[in-house]
């Protein structure tokens, strides 16, 4: 699946059809609560940074529920993703998604992938 994220609404609009789509794919309510955390966090990075489009592309394959945001700026990822208070404004987004996934978090010219292991 993938959606066009334009504004923080249509951002909402992706979440609520990511989370409908894990739901029919049969994963939990936790790791549906997880992946939307994880890209909203991301998307709305990409909304707050730049002024262009991005994109939310998600799918399941492999034992991973695999989210790759799209965006027209190359976002570099730190050596090491650090959050030295839980109140930064700055790099609690990336602290936080790559807690969630174990450290599976790539960047590339595209954007921002990352996975999450599917708990049976």
């Amino acid at each position: 699946m993938f959606f066009k994220v334009k504004n923080y609404a249509t951002m909402q609009t992706a979440l609520e059809k990511l989370c409908e789509y894990l739901a029919e794919m049969g994963i939990s309510e936790e790791q549906i609560f997880d992946s939307k955390l994880i890209a909203c966090e991301l998307l709305g990075n990409v909304l707050k940074y730049t002024d262009g489009e991005s994109g939310l592309h998600g799918e399941i394959k492999d034992g991973f529920i695999g989210l790759k945001i799209i965006s027209e700026r190359y976002f570099a990822l730190p050596e090491t993703i650090v959050c030295s208070d839980v109140l930064c404004e700055h790099g609690r987004g990336l602290y936080l998604t790559s807690k969630l996934c174990d450290g599976r978090i790539t960047s590339d010219e595209e954007g921002i992938s990352v996975l999450l292991k599917i708990e049976k």
